[in-house]
């Protein structure tokens, strides 16, 4: 997770600006779900050419070669309450994952997300009889849904104004199309179970982008390095308290953690946080959150 995703420096960026805010991510894909959804109905579409080029299909995607189905059918609706519902979801439970996962991460799962419960769709209607094709981006939210459930089975939301504990309103999203008689036909179940158990999966095995790709994509930083002087060894007298001075030696090996290092101690004290709150961290791990913190701020600073 790269070090200006977390939410604490996004916090410390200042200005207007849409990437600017919380969630940057969670509005924007909001936003070009609807721009989508109103062009297509403003300038009159042609269904074949959505059916045919943009919805997903077995045929289009194993056959024809048309792989962008995998993504861009999870950008289209087919009616106001389907994405209604969609955006509704997304926007309760996606800021909180972005401010969790940070920014990069979250944009990554997302639409890995979208890919993957789309192409199992796909996989299962394969040999169906018949034309069928898929649009919406229920697979996508119902894998935010579930990372969100995972992190907070007993919070509560008003779902349809009523309510109701997370584990509870993930079960009906993912049940009730099983048990929809006469609309099975009509839901795409195979992509919200699909979703639900990448989410599973990337939180299980941490599949965060970042830590996947960490020192892949970086290059190699020079340092110059001064070499200390030589100077005869005396005799020290310890001031201060023993406490005081284990917490000094703890500080001091905080600062001259490498980046990589320092990013792996953060990803630990976050999500101690998400679990705990801030009043469980110890004094190392404070020490952790402030030395990301200036780091953050000598960078942002050198690039003015």
């Amino acid at each position: 997770m790269g070090i200006y995703d977390r939410e604490y420096y996004r916090g410390e960026r200042g200005g207007p600006g849409w990437f600017n805010g919380p969630a940057p991510w969670t509005r924007t894909l909001i936003l070009i779900n609807v721009v989508v959804f109103l062009a297509e109905r403003a300038f009159h579409v042609d269904p074949d050419f959505i059916a045919d080029w943009l919805a997903a299909s077995p045929t289009g995607i194993f056959r024809q070669g048309r792989v962008w189905e995998l993504l861009t059918a999870t950008f289209l609706h087919h009616d106001l309450w389907h994405i209604l519902g969609n955006m509704m979801f997304l926007w309760i439970v996606g800021r909180e994952m972005e401010a969790l996962y940070g920014s990069g991460d979250f944009i990554a799962f997302y639409l890995a997300s979208a890919v993957v419960s789309t192409l199992c769709w796909a996989l299962a209607h394969l040999f169906a009889p018949g034309y069928s094709y898929m649009v919406g981006a229920s697979g996508a939210v119902a894998g935010v849904l579930t990372l969100y459930t995972l992190y907070y089975p007993r919070r509560e939301i008003l779902f349809f104004f009523i309510p109701m504990q997370m584990w509870v309103v993930l079960a009906i999203f993912l049940v009730w199309p099983l048990l929809a008689e006469g609309r099975r036909g009509q839901v795409a179940y195979e992509s919200h179970l699909a979703g639900a158990a990448f989410a599973f999966a990337f939180k299980q095995f941490d599949l965060r982008w970042s830590r996947l790709t960490a020192g892949r994509f970086q290059r190699p930083r020079l340092k110059l390095v001064t070499p200390p002087r030589y100077e005869p060894s005396r005799p020290r007298t310890p001031t201060g308290s023993p406490r005081e001075a284990v917490g000094a030696l703890a500080s001091s090996s905080v600062s001259v953690l490498p980046e990589e290092q320092l990013d792996a101690r953060l990803d630990e004290v976050l999500a101690k946080i998400a679990r705990e709150g801030r009043d469980g961290l110890n004094d190392e791990e404070r020490r952790v959150l402030q030395e990301a913190s200036r780091r953050a701020r000598d960078r942002r600073s050198d690039r003015s």
